[in-house]
């Protein structure tokens, strides 16, 4: 064995043991190489740097479960690697470049001073397991770094195990309130030292329906920052929402209009032509201290520009604009389609108790000229086939027919999710084929498949809107010929948006 490596075990070792000095000097050698370990696979810089963080943190927590420490950098790497692929779940050539908000970094060298902010957060983590009371601090520090168990752990401490159990529980979330109260205490007082405004309030847009699309959700912030506005069919179109389709298993009604919004967003402002910044996706984890604090500033930045802020998942499965902050209350102003303003604490932004992720949208406003047509077309075709990054229990473009089929046939339709998308999708294929009929009085030489695709997607519109009056929400009762009659109008729906497919995969413009 090397010296090198021989110092190197001997770090891991004491690092194994709990060693602060050994754990920081770690993150030290290899803040450099997780960080580019990671931009090699996501190709983004900042999130590269996130996933490094979430690496370390990991790394303190698993230490004890490596058992030959030369190994470790193989170890520490593999750990990193499937962090950042968990991250990318299959999205990363569809991010590359979309707008201004996400360039490639892949050639920038890491940030120094994010890097300090990174070590200084591991520290704040150590100063939270230490304000803990003793009982609360030996618990927690046998369970992380020692991996006792509840069980060993009672037996040592001579407690019952239930004690144990509520003494962790209480801990780990008294360390996690620690940690989001410092990150934005030391966010403010940044804030403070520039000069920054300290709470802003604006008139929210209007939201003209409860399940609004993000699309025209987009084209109320274009109105209110002076861009001429689009109609409804020409927004949904171009942004391709007319022909979106994601399917949750068995249609539960909590995870409709769930799809990767970031993903999904970014595509969408790069076809209307629009930059902005997004933060979150469906699946993730809730957002580490220093995340927060980042999608904070966001969210500021933008409100300080007189831009609101799209935002879903404020409340459940509703999308909706943070119109105003004041940072001596430390709230956000919120606003949905029912009209009522709730205050979200900044330390509670994107940690909901149930679990569901929080999206935002920050606007930036028009960079440049839309998708052309034929850009459009094409996206819209690879949507239909189910082109943009999975996610488990979903299905995207027409195999979510499939999946949706399954649960009638199966019996496990959720009916007020069933109800739900067949609202959606009613008015989306409607302005389908509103925006294709467009297409076709611009593109005469392409207008008959045109014309013949705006009827499939007419026709599908037609079969959902059949179907939802039959199945309101809560609908109940016998079973009857419910589910055949559903079955018969997904058939048809997916038959005729299959033409319809067809057809502009076909169109020359």
């Amino acid at each position: 064995m090397t010296e090198a490596n021989q110092e190197l075990a001997v770090l891991v070792r004491r690092a194994k043991q709990g060693e602060p000095s050994a754990c920081e000097a770690l993150i030290k050698r290899y803040r450099g190489a997780a960080v580019s370990w990671a931009r090699a696979i996501v190709h983004d810089g900042h999130l590269a740097e996130d996933i490094a963080q979430e690496a370390f943190l990991r790394m303190i927590a698993r230490l004890h479960q490596l058992q030959d420490e030369d190994k470790f950098t193989p170890w520490f790497r593999l750990l990193v690697r499937r962090l950042a692929l968990n991250a990318v779940r299959g999205a990363r050539h569809a991010r590359e470049q979309i707008v201004d908000a996400m360039p490639d970094k892949a050639s920038e060298p890491a940030d120094p001073e994010r890097w300090q902010k990174r070590i200084e957060a591991e520290e704040e983590i150590r100063e939270s397991l230490e304000a803990l009371p003793e009982r609360s601090r030996v618990v927690m520090t046998g369970s992380a770094y020692r991996d006792e168990t509840p069980e060993e752990l009672a037996a040592r401490l001579e407690m019952k195990k239930s004690n144990v159990y509520n003494i962790l529980s209480r801990a780990r979330s008294k360390m996690n309130d620690e940690r989001y109260e410092k990150a934005i205490s030391h966010y403010l007082r940044e804030r403070r030292a520039s000069r920054k405004p300290v709470s802003v309030a604006l008139d929210p847009p209007v939201i003209s329906r409860p399940y609004a699309f993000l699309s025209v959700m987009v084209g109320e912030i274009l109105r209110l920052i002076g861009h001429p506005p689009y109609a409804h069919a020409e927004l949904m179109g171009i942004s391709g929402e007319a022909f979106r389709l994601n399917v949750p298993r068995n249609c539960r009604w909590q995870d409709i209009a769930t799809y990767d919004w970031s993903y999904a967003a970014y595509r969408m402002l790069e076809q209307l032509g629009v930059s902005g910044t997004c933060h979150g996706r469906p699946g993730s984890a809730a957002f580490a201290p220093e995340q927060q604090a980042s999608l904070l500033a966001s969210i500021q930045q933008s409100l300080d520009r007189g831009i609101p802020v799209i935002v879903r998942n404020m409340r459940m499965n509703e999308f909706g604009f943070i119109c105003g902050y004041n940072d001596e209350t430390r709230e956000v102003r919120y606003r949905g389609y029912n009209r009522e303003v709730l205050h979200c604490r900044y330390e509670q932004l994107g940690r909901n108790e149930d679990g569901r992720p929080l999206f935002v949208l920050c606007v930036h406003g028009k960079t440049s000229p839309p998708l052309n047509d034929a850009g459009v077309l094409r996206s819209i075709v690879r949507h239909a086939r189910g082109q943009e990054p999975p996610l488990n229990d979903f299905a995207f473009g027409l195999a979510g027919y499939r999946l949706w089929l399954e649960a009638v046939e199966s019996g496990t339709l959720d009916l007020s999710g069933h109800a739900y998308q067949v609202a959606i999708l009613s008015e989306a294929r409607q302005r389908a084929a509103e925006y294709l009929n467009l297409l076709a009085d611009k593109y005469p030489r392409a207008s008959g498949r045109l014309r013949a695709a705006a009827d499939c997607y007419a026709e599908a519109a037609g079969a959902f809107t059949r179907m939802y009056p039959r199945f309101p929400f809560g609908y109940g009762g016998s079973h009857g010929n419910r589910f055949g009659i559903i079955h018969d109008g997904l058939t048809a729906a997916r038959n005729a948006e299959t033409q319809g497919v067809a057809l502009l995969e076909c169109c020359d413009l």
